[in-house]
């Protein structure tokens, strides 16, 4: 359940530079067999630290990455173009 999360977290913090990984350190009982995993009121503190330093690396990624989607949402931009199409053939196919 929820496996392509464990992914995204990856892309976002490896391949993409965009995010801080956040440990989770330890297990909560739930009762009833259930658990959940617990990040420490630290981590999220280190975390929105690492983020809000103004010589982050990782903030001007994300201003680039915000202005690409930016972009990419435009008339012409490639994800436009993709619902554009998408809407397209719907349209021919009803008929």
């Amino acid at each position: 359940m929820y496996a392509e999360q464990q992914f995204n977290a990856f892309y976002m913090v490896i391949e993409l530079g965009l995010a801080v990984e956040i440990k989770m350190d330890y297990w909560i009982d739930l009762g009833r067999n259930s658990n959940a995993a617990m990040v420490s009121s630290q981590e999220i503190e280190r975390a929105i630290t690492c983020l809000m330093e103004n010589d982050s690396g990782k903030r001007k990624k994300v201003r680039e990455m915000s202005e690409k989607s930016r972009r990419a949402l435009m008339n012409g931009g490639s994800s436009y173009s993709s619902l554009d199409r998408l809407i397209g053939d719907i349209m021919d196919n009803m008929t």
